[in-house]
């Protein structure tokens, strides 16, 4: 799947800050995420569960990250590494194993260095999240408009608070990464010139168009806000 998601947040120094993610997930290989900041370098993380690096655009620095890197920021967002690499590995419904009979709406996460525990209102679709950790801060989630997208289900758009912090989340476009073998723009298109091409103007005719799905999109009252 290719996901892209839009953040807009009240950080904790009560600014005002955004983020683009564009997630390419695959099952049997690396996952990418390449993350659009407005205040900060923008960088590609990529990670294989037990590796991970960071490559920033300009110069084409790349950072080796260890576990304990997953605790800091995603820029000046209230995001972390370490949500990146939960999605990456899907590191959620793991079982208390220290209860015999463990809280269906209670789920720990495995491997992680910030979030510890997902405590949910309803499954398999819930409205309220809290997930508690190492920042001794609870995060708190409301889902809303849960879809299903290419057999994959998504909350369309999520709120998302803590003491020092608010914002918003949403999905911006879902789709299969098969879409991307088809898509025009990912090949060289030859152009094709009509003749006679007037002089004044000299514009080019070319063949192809974008035909990626966008399977989810924002509704017209979210843009209008």
């Amino acid at each position: 799947m290719i996901v892209n998601i839009e953040g807009k947040f009240i950080n904790e120094e009560r600014n005002k800050t955004r983020a683009s993610i564009e997630w390419r997930h695959h099952s049997d290989a690396l996952d990418t995420f390449f993350v659009n900041l407005n205040d900060s370098p923008s960088f590609t993380y990529i990670t294989a569960g037990k590796y991970r690096y960071m490559e920033f655009k300009e110069g084409k620095v790349k950072r080796q990250l260890g576990l304990h890197h997953l605790r800091d920021n995603i820029g000046k967002t209230p995001l972390k590494l370490d949500d990146l690499e939960l999605l990456a590995n899907g590191y959620f419904k793991c079982p208390d194993s220290t209860k015999q009979e463990p809280n269906v709406n209670v789920l720990s996460t495995a491997a992680s260095n910030t979030w510890w525990s997902i405590v949910v209102d309803s499954l398999p679709n819930p409205e309220k999240m809290v997930m508690r950790g190492a920042t001794k801060k609870p995060r708190y989630f409301s889902l809303a408009n849960w879809k299903s997208y290419a057999g994959e289900r998504f909350p369309t758009l999520a709120s998302v608070s803590s003491e020092d912090y608010s914002g918003s989340l949403w999905i911006r476009s879902a789709y299969p990464s098969q879409a991307l073998e088809t898509d025009p723009l990912q090949k060289p298109v030859k152009p094709k010139i009509l003749l006679p091409v007037p002089k004044l103007f000299g514009k080019i005719a070319m063949e192809g168009e974008r035909k990626i799905p966008l399977i989810l999109k924002l509704n017209k009252q979210l843009l209008s806000e």
